[in-house]
């Protein structure tokens, strides 16, 4: 069989790939390797790019600011992975076991997923102005003045503000994905378990949890990649702020890339290497977390 001969099987699904492929190549491979070279250079958009080597991530060894970024974003995305999981998964449960009006209560709870994120940080940042905001109006008026934080101008309260924001907006997209999953989940293993005596929570726990559990893993694993490129709703409700309390590596990006609050310092490579810290981040910690979830996948089949 000659070379074309063997060729013929992949031409035409070749064909059908290849408009997907050039695009892919054209809007993430060839950004993502012009970033990498970036990351190597010292530019400002104003003057010509000089080449410095890995001189950019010497510097980010050497940055304090950066390790308080790194810090926030580690700190938000282990709250949110675990907060984003568990509250759908559960909530999910209690709407799946047949409850009155879960139909209105998947409704009310995927709304705020149809907001963007923009819009939802300006919001909950008027709601949680510390002189005027309703939240703390409510507080004062149920007699609870004494206990009206902050919010977002305080160092200690803004981080766990933020996360707070973060579940509200995004608690109804992983609730419909638990909702849809544990659809699947034969009715039989349910009234197995009911037969041997299992309670509601034992039943969670040995037939829910381990059906589902690659939904579970595929939920987790899109947290902390929305965690750690976080950047949206933190840079409209506190621009990192205060004192870069809430900075996250997009937003100290950001801050770099384009300047504080409209300053003209860009420093674009320097604002790459962050970029691709975060790509890397990215990468490693989903790969670590697949690995370990097909691990106990396979476990669990030896052991059955």
């Amino acid at each position: 069989m000659n070379a074309p001969s063997r060729l013929q099987p992949f031409i035409a699904p070749g064909l059908f790939i290849a408009p997907a492929a050039i695009a892919l190549i054209l809007t993430t491979a060839v950004p993502m390797v012009d970033a990498v070279l970036l990351s190597l250079q010292r530019w400002n958009a104003m003057t010509p790019a000089v080449w410095t080597g890995f001189d950019n991530y010497v510097r980010l060894a050497q940055d304090e600011t950066f390790f308080r970024a790194l810090w926030h974003t580690f700190y938000f995305t282990v709250c949110t992975v675990i907060l984003q999981t568990i509250l759908p998964l559960l909530i999910a449960s209690l709407l799946n076991s047949g409850i009155r009006g879960s139909t209105v209560f998947r409704t009310l709870y995927f709304m705020p997923v149809i907001i963007s994120l923009a819009i939802s940080g300006l919001l909950w940042a008027m709601l949680f102005e510390p002189n005027f905001g309703a939240i703390n109006s409510l507080l004062r008026a149920m007699g609870l003045g004494a206990y009206t934080p902050l919010w977002l101008a305080g160092t200690n309260s803004v981080m766990p503000s933020v996360i707070i924001v973060s579940v509200w907006q995004s608690l109804g997209f992983y609730l419909v994905i638990f909702f849809a999953a544990l659809q699947g989940v034969p009715k039989d293993l349910y009234e197995a378990a009911t037969l041997d005596g299992a309670g509601a929570w034992s039943r969670f726990m040995n037939v829910t949890v381990p059906t589902i559990r690659p939904v579970i893993l595929i939920v987790v694993v899109l947290n902390t990649i929305n965690g750690i490129k976080v950047f949206d709703q933190i840079w409209v409700m506190t621009a990192g702020g205060p004192n870069y309390a809430s900075a996250t590596l997009g937003t100290y990006l950001y801050s770099i890339a384009f300047g504080a609050m409209g300053a003209s310092n860009s420093r674009l490579g320097y604002a790459a290497a962050i970029a691709i810290v975060i790509l890397v981040l990215s990468i490693v910690v989903s790969l670590i977390q697949i690995r370990i979830g097909r691990r106990r996948d396979l476990d669990a089949q030896i052991e059955v």
